[in-house]
């Protein structure tokens, strides 16, 4: 371990499930407190030596008396450094006996156990032998004694008399109480630092950082994490190792991602007519990782282990290592990621203009709540931005139980409107050139608004006659014949179900069907126009976005499909209301259009020779096995993949590279390389040390939602990813920690938030019954094209008290950082009535007002509150342009801001209190759901959902988990 310079792994000292002696103690008592223990040189665990009476080295987590205190000068040491790298050192936190729990480093505990060695005493007892062997005499009937008792349960008692103590005398801890609440690992924001942002070099052979931190990566030959981040960072020589860790192999892939702060932009190479050298075999293209042999007339394929020939035009020297020795001179040579300028044959079809289809709902519905006029206002703000290139083309249509063209011939200003009244076999009754109007001057626009003018004319004057009636298959039939010429996007802002025309849906939100075996078919396609008309649009290379603004069922498993297949993306915005939801629906479309897009993407994955693709997730139409073909792709796309072996491997390096075809928007054809080379190992505690919990998590949820559209009962998803947690630390116990007693919970310190991040998931709503069922199929889609960074927070929310945020936190520094407060952990026990507090679940924000909070803090938030008895009347987060960059309202704004950046979607604001009458106010059920730590609610879940076995592991709160999973791994020892 000391090799590697890898950090240690955790260490659990759990009191028995049952509150009686384990099997395999052999008399050793098991603590009813939770140690974390800290390996050092020579992989020794840290335990409290009852012969020397003194603490092993390491870091070690004891109760200290509330009486005393520490400075703020030992809390920044052990942000920096102690207790576990300042990850999980904490304040101190009172418990419910009124002590303080606080992390302390072993240097710093040696101090205090000598200043009050004769006032208390606290022993842990791990599985040394030393402890039958006492250096004071004097003592040893007492230890005895206190041995015993900790055998029969009965607690520790300290020694020395309490008339001798000017401290109160440590309680007997309650039975359930069996492990610190304060010292479990969760998961914690980056630390407070002076320090410039951290670099990771992507071929140093440490694993990347988490991916909700901020860095620097510097390529040197891998591509960095934000285009390709790998579940482990070492590969397995062979397929029974990694069915022997349990641990799923894959990469989480967004190969147009954003780049960080300070990070370089992937260099342009042209290689001319000739195009890119590749292999003659396996079609990978050159990377740092081609071997040059033969004086450098010939290469070695990294993937595929061919010799191929170097051509005349691109033959370099080799220096005495064997490289090139214009090996820093070619970005493809030393780089992992490369933008290599598209030859022409590479072209399957000509480049066009971007194009963007807007398709609006005008039914009676859209129009009641306020869906008509927010969505015109939305296009009329975006257009400034598509304008920015004069490429760009830009129509309307908009669709009630009719299907409105609005063109503009050219040479004139004035739009005409084209009515097609036959839905069940629509079709275009202009030119397409006349409705994409290219936005290529002033002129341009001009004509636009007078389009978005003639829109509200017709759909929203005191003459108008409105329809209940929604023909959205024809609408999207329709606006794929429109861009057959061109492709690009479409855009659907629809609130109704089709109930006419093609593609017609019968209403199937059957309530009965809750929680029954027939739930499940409600998730499943309805029919196969759609999926029909989807093949249709990516073959036409048009992308599909759909703006769900619902009122009502919408059966977005069935009309979903089109953003499946295509490349797409779907909002959801439930109980539309243009005064709550409008601002989301502005920032969405917003950033749809302004983030970075291309067009015509296809995409091929390839690995190096014993490793194959065996699964694939996200948006994208296959076409062939091994080709991904996405309409349109952006920043923001993201795609899974699991490997599997098909031999062993005898490279001490295996590859992973993907190459996208895209265009971008201002008509360049290019191919963006990323390849990432990784470590083959026989050792199975390397696959450990280099996992990356941020991928693993969330290739399972990926894997958990197929399975349930595959028909797999939640019941038994859930039970899949419990069991694939247990497995996977009891291997890792068994095989990888070996010298820790078999009284303790090992976890491995890259997975350490495994427990707590698969309790999240076994109880999101996603992997539970009785959702409502647009609900679920739309959180089935945000989960299958999720970035890395949000599902952390998508299965662990972030808990933060807005009342108590330090002084360095939440306020933009020099070099434009900003660091966030302390997370809290999910727990009621977090929340108090004087306090404000902000959740993140990864999609949405929710700020808690206590009862009883400072009128002085809800002013500076919400403005003047009237206060009411159980809570203030109505409220609505506002933001104050003239505060100070430190007071409550900048810092509460700045952190909302850090928590929204680079999201998909954009993160509404839901403010949660005890006053019924709020009109904004969520059910506060709903927020305490969120609090994973605590146990389920009473009555939470759906007795049939919970299965004939009444399963109980959805309703544990995280220490219970804890418990349950060390009892299973204890289990499968015996």
């Amino acid at each position: 371990d000391t090799s590697l310079g890898e950090p240690p792994p955790l260490a659990f000292s759990l009191s028995s499930m049952e509150g009686k002696q384990q099997p395999y103690n052999h008399g050793q008592a098991a603590s009813s407190n939770m140690m974390m223990q800290q390996q050092q040189q020579g992989g020794a665990s840290m335990s409290y030596d009852a012969a020397s009476q003194q603490p092993a080295t390491g870091a070690y987590y004891s109760q200290q008396y509330p009486q005393q205190q520490y400075d703020q000068q030992y809390y920044d040491q052990q942000a920096q450094g102690g207790g576990y790298g300042g990850s999980y050192a904490q304040q101190p936190v009172n418990d419910q006996s009124g002590y303080s729990n606080v992390a302390t480093s072993g240097a710093d505990y040696n101090q205090q156990y000598t200043q009050h060695q004769n006032v208390h005493q606290e022993q842990q007892y791990g599985g040394s032998q030393q402890q039958q062997q006492y250096h004071q005499q004097n003592q040893q009937q007492q230890q005895q004694q206190q041995f015993n008792q900790n055998v029969n349960g009965e607690g520790y008692h300290a020694p020395v008399p309490q008339e001798q103590s000017p401290y109160p005398q440590t309680p007997k801890p309650k039975k359930e109480e069996r492990i610190d609440p304060a010292q479990i690992p969760r998961w914690s924001p980056e630390h407070k630092t002076d320090e410039p942002l951290k670099r990771f070099y992507t071929r140093s052979g440490s694993s990347p950082p988490p991916s909700t931190h901020p860095f620097i990566a510097v390529d040197e030959g891998n591509c960095s994490p934000r285009f390709i981040r790998m579940s482990t960072n070492y590969i397995a020589n062979e397929l029974s190792l990694v069915e022997q860790t349990k641990l799923c192999v894959g990469a989480i892939i967004q190969p147009l991602a954003e780049l960080g702060v300070g990070e370089e932009p992937p260099p342009v190479q042209d290689f001319g007519k000739e195009g890119p050298i590749r292999c003659n075999k396996c079609g990978a293209y050159i990377n740092p990782f081609f071997r040059f042999i033969d004086g450098g007339r010939s290469f070695i394929c990294n993937m595929c282990e061919t010799k191929n020939a170097v051509p005349d035009y691109y033959w370099c020297n080799l220096d005495p290592k064997g490289f090139r020795r214009d090996k820093n001179e070619r970005p493809e040579l030393c780089r992992g990621t490369v933008d290599i300028v598209a030859p022409p044959d590479y072209c399957d079809s000509p480049v066009t203009d971007p194009c963007y289809l807007f398709l609006v709902d005008v039914s009676y519905p859209a129009l009641v709540n306020g869906l008509v006029d927010c969505a015109l206002e939305c296009i009329r703000a975006s257009v400034g931005e598509l304008a920015k290139n004069p490429r760009t083309r830009v129509g309307i249509v908009t669709f009630d139980k009719h299907l409105y063209f609005y063109s503009v011939k050219e040479g004139s200003n004035e739009p005409r409107l084209s009515v097609v009244s036959d839905t069940d076999d629509p079709f275009v009754p202009v030119l397409p050139d006349t409705v994409l109007l290219q936005l290529k001057d002033e002129s341009s626009l001009d004509v636009l608004d007078a389009v978005l003018a003639l829109v509200q004319k017709v759909h929203m004057s005191e003459t108008t006659v409105t329809s209940n009636s929604c023909a959205f298959g024809a609408a999207a039939s329709a606006g794929a014949r429109l861009l057959e010429a061109y492709g690009g996007k479409m855009m659907i802002v629809t609130s109704s179900l089709c109930n006419m025309g093609t593609g017609k849906l019968e209403p199937r939100n059957d309530i009965k069907l809750y929680n029954t075996n027939k739930e499940q078919t409600l998730l499943v396609p309805n029919g196969s126009y759609y999926e029909k008309l989807a093949t249709m649009c990516a073959q036409l290379k048009v992308s599909v976005d759909i703006f769900a603004c619902a009122n009502d069922y919408l059966d977005l498993a069935t009309i979903g499909a089109l953003s499946r297949t295509t490349g797409g993306q779907i909002y959801y915005y439930n109980a539309f209301n243009a005064n709550k939801d409008g601002e989301a629906l502005h920032r969405d479309m917003y950033r749809n259009i302004s983030r970075f897009t291309a067009f015509q993407g296809v995409m091929v994955i390839r690995t190096t020779k014993g490793l194959k693709v065996a699964e694939k997730f996200g948006n994208f139409f296959a076409r062939e096995a091994d080709e991904m073909e996405v309409p349109v792709i952006h920043c923001d796309s993201s795609f899974g993949i699991m490997l599997n072996h098909e031999g062993k491997l005898t490279q001490k390096e295996a590859c992973v590279q993907t190459a996208l075809l895209y265009t971008t928007s201002d008509g360049k054809r290019l191919i963006r390389v990323h390849t990432i080379s990784l470590p083959v190992t026989s050792a199975l505690c390397n696959l450990f040390r280099h996992a990356d919990l941020d991928t693993i998590i969330n290739l399972s949820l990926k894997q958990g939602v197929n399975q349930i559209l595959y028909k797999v009962e939640p019941k038994n998803a859930r039970k899949a990813l419990t069991q694939a947690c247990i497995d996977s630390l009891f291997v890792y116990r068994k095989y990888c920690s070996t010298q820790h007693s078999p009284g303790q919970l090992i976890l491995p310190e890259p997975l350490k938030l495994l427990p707590l991040s698969t309790l999240g998931m076994i109880k999101h709503s996603l992997f539970h019954c009785g959702t409502q069922v647009d609900q679920r199929a739309f959180l089935s889609a945000f989960v299958g094209a999720m970035p890395t960074y949000v599902a952390c927070s998508f299965v662990d929310p972030c808990l933060f008290s807005l009342t108590e945020i330090p002084d360095y936190a939440c306020v933009e520094g020099k070099d434009g950082r900003v660091f966030l407060p302390p997370v809290l952990k999910l727990s009621s026990e977090s929340i108090s009535r004087e306090g404000v507090y902000l959740l993140d679940d990864g999609r949405s924000l929710y700020i808690w007002i206590g009862e009883q909070a400072s009128k002085q803090v809800t002013d500076q938030l919400f403005g003047m509150v009237q206060q009411v008895e159980g809570g203030p009347t109505s409220l609505r987060l506002v933001y104050d342009s003239e505060a100070e960059a430190k007071s409550l309202n900048s810092r509460v704004w700045t952190l909302i801001t850090q928590l929204r950046k680079n999201c998909p979607s954009f993160k509404t604001i839901s403010i949660v209190t005890r006053n019924a009458h709020t009109g904004s106010s969520l059910d506060e059920s709903q927020f305490f759901d969120h609090l994973i730590e605590d146990a389920a609610r009473k009555n939470k879940w759906n007795p049939f959902d919970l299965g004939t076995k009444k399963e109980e592991v959805c309703n544990m709160s995280y220490i219970d988990f804890l418990c349950h999973v060390h009892k299973k791994i204890q289990d499968k020892f015996y």
